[in-house]
């Protein structure tokens, strides 16, 4: 029996409609009570929108406590919810026919699946000592996708207090990101489809989607704007005063329909979380969606960091601060758990993570834990190989390490400082390594065994090759000292 067959065997045993084996309204009704703000709530979301700014604000964000973030290098990304329960594709699952939704369900599969998450063998320490070993040095997690569910007993919305009996799943994350020396990161999607008039039901069919008459009541419609505008400011003000310090903030795209991007007042928003997490730095897309259909987004790129290397290997530096992020798993799951327990070879993890550090970027990379809360084993064997080459390579890719320019090698460089290169032979390059550099090395040695590399240095060029004998890593590191 297929894991969609189990589930929707398990969900035949609840009540079809109505009240759930909880005492709740199903998931998939959406009851604009759970959504309704107070006039306080309003009143806080007004001043933010409609007060300006005494200065601009300055990006990245200079505050002493936020300036670990371009040297960090590499960073966990994980998608989970209740779309874990089956291994599906978080939120673009449920619009028929789409893509990138992988094995479609419908709205009332998809969201069914909070009867049953309430993972038990949820133990976030363990998969993040494992990452911190392996070289990882943030974590970010999904707060809550653009399917609505909410990881944490939010005021507002749906999640855990209704499901889960106020379990909050966050606060288990956050301690562990603690406990094991990981800076603190939060994914949220300000686009909520289970939000009351955000995602029509013909928005969840690619033959429809797209396909929305015009606004005609611009009143109304600023009205509605403004209250959903208020219900993403309570939540994110839960989430970044009840956690104590959060590191980073991955917003993932605030939007209504008729409203323009400059309405949005990203700038202010930004301010205001400023005022609440000083030390924060936040991401590129509160204005500015992206999605499948969309990688470019649909504003400018305001933020600490921007994120333009969505799924793509990065190729130039985009700004001072940014990341690539990109999904460690395939074959299923997408964004989420991956049921097949499928990893990307890991030549291909070291492709993209050391194009990102040659270039000054981070790399956050995705993996989803299970709906029960471990990661599938096959992320602790993946972790191992990395853990291993970070014994040597470590080095080579930590701190401020941005190379001196891809023009100048046939293979990615990395430096600290000024007097030391490192060049990454990555699996697939067999050719003899010319680095273009009008000083003349002092030492040219293999980084693993710090044994020498024979070369030839000539007008401008340093060139060598290492022996196949010497080949033993994804990624064989050459040190390069002036």
């Amino acid at each position: 029996m297929t894991a969609k067959k189990i589930f929707l065997f398990l969900l035949a045993l609840l009540p079809s409609v109505g009240v759930s084996a909880q005492g709740v309204t199903d998931p998939w009704v959406i009851d604009p009570a759970d959504y309704k703000v107070s006039q306080a709530d309003l009143d806080k979301a007004l001043a933010i929108l409609n007060t300006p700014l005494e200065e601009p604000i300055v990006f990245p964000n200079p505050a002493s406590g936020a300036q670990w973030f371009p040297e960090a290098g590499l960073g966990l990304f994980m998608h989970w919810g209740i779309h874990s329960m089956i291994g599906a594709q978080p939120s673009w699952n449920m619009i028929k026919g789409y893509k990138w939704g992988g094995e479609y369900h419908t709205r009332e599969e998809y969201y069914g699946q909070a009867y049953v998450f309430d993972p038990q063998d949820y133990n976030p320490d363990r998969y993040l000592n494992a990452a911190r070993e392996a070289g990882f040095r943030y974590a970010v997690l999904t707060t809550r996708h653009h399917d609505g569910y909410a990881l944490w007993p939010s005021r507002l919305g749906i999640g855990t207090k209704q499901y889960m009996h106020g379990r909050d799943l966050l606060r288990d994350y956050v301690d562990a990101c603690h406990r094991q020396g990981m800076r603190v990161g939060f994914y949220y999607s300000p686009r909520d489809w289970h939000y009351p008039g955000d995602m029509p039901l013909s928005e969840f069919d690619v033959e429809t989607r797209g396909k929305l008459p015009p606004v005609t009541d611009t009143a109304a419609n600023r009205r509605a704007f403004e209250e959903f505008f208020a219900y993403v400011i309570v939540q994110l003000e839960e989430l970044l005063t009840s956690y104590g310090k959060i590191d980073v903030l991955w917003l993932d795209g605030m939007g209504w329909r008729g409203i323009p991007v400059s309405d949005l007042q990203t700038e202010r928003v930004y301010a205001w979380i400023r005022s609440l997490q000083p030390d924060i730095v936040i991401n590129d897309r509160w204005g500015n969606i992206v999605d499948p259909d969309n990688p470019e987004g649909t504003s400018m790129r305001i933020g600490d960091f921007t994120t333009p290397f969505e799924c793509t290997k990065p190729t130039y530096i985009p700004s001072k601060w940014w990341d690539e992020c990109h999904i460690w798993t395939g074959k299923g799951g997408g964004w989420g758990y991956n049921m097949n327990g499928v990893f990307r070879p890991m030549s291909w993890f070291m492709e993209h993570f050391i194009a990102a550090r040659s270039l000054g970027g981070n790399f956050l990379i995705n993996v989803g834990p299970a709906g029960t809360g471990d990661m599938h084993p096959n992320y602790y064997k993946e972790i191992d190989i990395l853990r291993n080459w970070m014994e040597s390579g470590y080095e080579s890719v930590a701190g401020n390490c941005a190379g001196p320019g891809a023009e100048r090698s046939n293979v990615p460089l990395t430096a600290r400082g000024e007097n030391t290169w490192y060049a990454h032979i990555l699996a697939d390059f067999n050719a003899q390594v010319s680095v273009k550099t009008d000083r003349a090395p002092s030492s040219v040695r293999l980084l693993r065994t710090g044994e020498p590399v024979s070369y030839i240095y000539r007008d401008c060029f340093l060139v060598f090759k290492l022996p196949n004998e010497k080949r033993k890593y994804i990624d064989d590191v050459v040190k390069i000292t002036f």
